[in-house]
């Protein structure tokens, strides 16, 4: 390593150790960010009849089905009956509509459609949609002309709806995707997701999503790909876990990602998750203090100190004659 000359001044020294700390302190925020996958080669088989790899891989490190594995209507797993792979798991749902109007976020019903399209949610503003879209996850929300919620309410437009699904789970796991068994739109199909906490805010019904969202542990968009033999999926790139997730129609408050909002709607098939492994529990029996690592500025004052030390030493000697 080259010395330092004997020129070099204390500002240099110090320019020269901010440098150096820059290049070792990592910044542990990073942005939320999504892969989009093309499964569009699903619809055909190979000769020997066999799926394409991509197609036919997992949704994670578990699949709860919601048919074949059923499903548990609460908002507390605690004493669920559907079980996957030692983990147990409820569902319920929620919507943003409260006496027809307003965007506070209440209870809605979760709707078994049927075992070939799997759930959905019926809130307070339904009504017969185009499409197919009955009973769907959605953020279709119109009274049409002559409906009856029409005649009732008197309107025939009213603000957008955004139907979530909450999957609660008795331990911690991190989602890593979801398949749908019919979507509204197979071209621009978005699904929201987030991680909570706790409950309190989602079943407190003086809440918005916005309100729920500021306190989530982490949220995102996705797109949702068009599989034209396989349900139709959306992979998450989400590392935090919890015990409490959300899973709706595309809502921008979650994020971003500039799909259009009011064409998404979808029936919930399939969702895919990894858990959470325990951290490793400390030895009972070992009586060392852990090793602490020093904070970035006790460490950017030692090496600033130490290059300080080797720049005087570098610097001749001058004698003070008397």
């Amino acid at each position: 390593m080259p010395t330092l000359p004997k020129t070099l001044s204390l500002q240099t020294v110090l320019l020269f150790t901010t440098a150096l700390l820059s290049t070792i302190i990592v910044n542990p925020v990073s942005a939320a960010y999504h892969n989009k996958h093309n499964y569009s080669q699903c619809g055909s088989l190979s000769s020997n009849n066999d799926q394409n790899t991509v197609c036919n891989s997992p949704l994670g490190e578990h699949t709860y089905k919601l048919v074949r594995d059923g499903v548990y209507n609460s908002v507390d797993s605690t004493n669920s009956s559907v079980s996957v792979d030692g983990v147990n798991i409820s569902m319920s749902a929620f919507s943003d509509t409260h006496k027809v109007t307003g965007e506070t976020v209440v209870g809605a019903q979760l709707e078994k459609i049927s075992n070939k399209w799997a759930y959905g949610v019926t809130n307070d503003d339904e009504a017969h949609y185009s499409g197919a879209a009955d009973h769907a996850i959605d953020n279709i929300n119109y009274y049409y002309a002559g409906s009856k919620k029409a005649y009732y309410s008197g309107m025939t437009n009213v603000e957008r709806d955004y139907d979530f699904v909450l999957l609660s789970f008795d331990s911690a796991v991190t989602l890593t995707g979801a398949s749908f068994s019919w979507l509204y739109n197979d071209n621009d199909s978005q699904v929201s997701v987030a991680a909570l906490s706790n409950t309190s805010k989602l079943t407190s019904g003086v809440n918005t999503w916005s309100d729920i969202v500021a306190d989530a542990l982490t949220s995102a968009s996705f797109d949702i790909e068009n599989c034209d033999y396989l349900d139709h999926r959306a992979d998450f790139s989400f590392t935090a876990s919890a015990q409490y997730w959300l899973v709706g129609a595309y809502n921008t408050v979650f994020g971003n990602i500039g799909g259009r909002v009011g064409n998404d709607a979808f029936k919930l098939a399939n969702i895919g998750f990894a858990v959470n492994e325990a951290a490793d529990t400390p030895d009972p029996t070992d009586t060392h203090d852990p090793t602490e690592v020093a904070e970035p500025s006790t460490i950017g004052l030692l090496m600033a100190s130490s290059l300080f030390v080797m720049w005087r030493r570098k610097k001749p000697f001058k004698e003070i004659r008397l």
